[in-house]
């Protein structure tokens, strides 16, 4: 199996079929390594540092393996996960993450060999903005600017508690290492709102208007059960219908029934069902 880094000039036949990826991960100046057997590609390794997917200490060295080609037999497959780990202890990374349909599972085990253990079941789910998003006046919700942005992490760390999902659960343990700098390119990326009730508190929601995505949505735990995560979610979508997105986006963790079932009540459906793998350094 060859194996190409992003600066290889022998990589230039490949690029235009990884085009997407390369230019997601060139915008953000990680390097890549491509991997190919018989003139066909196999996979990719992405090597970067936290706060990328927020789940280790801000500076912690980690990877995204994608496997490319699923169709390859399970001992192609198995040698590139092996080669993946080479090269991750070569660039001493510290964890790796893998995604796969959850159907895949001819790979999913192939991957397990190696010590990959299943970390992540989530939908991604859509919604087409073809209708009216009408939230009540319940809640005042209003716009966080730069200087709030430690609230509202402080807020989000205290309003998404209780969650199903592992991973999610695994940032709030580091959402609030996060540097200044890295909020500012948050801040830059994303708009950010905090519901309130009597002037307190209730709700948080973060938006990529540009994406469509809702990113997250919580409710204070002594707020739950009162309508404020169904209003927040109305007041996103409207937003995001108003900046003209034909189509919101959103990723939920297959146990967590109560939030899907609030998505599916306001137009979702799911898209996607896919599962992420990590390794982890002993």
């Amino acid at each position: 199996m060859k194996k190409y880094s992003h600066t290889d000039p022998d990589l230039k036949p490949f690029l235009s079929k990884i085009s997407k990826i390369a230019k997601r991960v060139e915008v953000m100046k990680l390097p890549y390594w491509v991997f190919v057997q018989n003139s066909k590609l196999v996979g990719i390794v992405i090597v970067g540092q936290e706060p990328i997917q927020l789940l280790a200490p801000p500076g912690t060295s980690m990877a995204f393996v994608e496997l490319l080609d699923t169709e390859q037999p399970t001992e192609i497959i198995g040698s590139f996960a092996t080669e993946a780990l080479k090269l991750m202890s070569q660039k001493s990374v510290a964890y790796a993450l893998a995604k796969f349909h959850f159907e895949e599972n001819a790979a999913i085990d192939e991957f397990k060999k190696l010590a990959f253990r299943e970390f992540d079941d989530c939908y991604q789910m859509t919604c087409q903005l073809d209708r009216s998003f009408k939230p009540s006046e319940e809640l005042e919700i209003r716009r966080v600017e730069k200087e709030e942005m430690r609230q509202f992490i402080e807020l989000t760390e205290e309003f998404m508690q209780g969650s199903p999902d592992i991973a999610l659960r695994k940032a709030m343990e580091h959402i609030s290492e996060l540097p200044d700098e890295f909020l500012n390119s948050y801040f830059d990326m994303e708009e950010f709102f905090i519901a309130q009730k009597n002037a307190q508190p209730v709700g948080i929601l973060n938006i990529n208007t540009r994406k469509g995505r809702v990113s997250n949505v919580g409710v204070a735990p002594s707020q739950r059960g009162k309508g404020y995560g169904r209003q927040m979610m109305l007041f996103g979508l409207d937003k995001l219908k108003r900046t003209t997105c034909k189509q919101a986006y959103l990723r939920v963790h297959v146990e967590n029934k109560r939030a899907i079932h609030l998505y599916e009540s306001l137009g979702f459906t799911k898209s996607e069902r896919y599962k992420r793998l990590m390794w982890e350094t002993d």
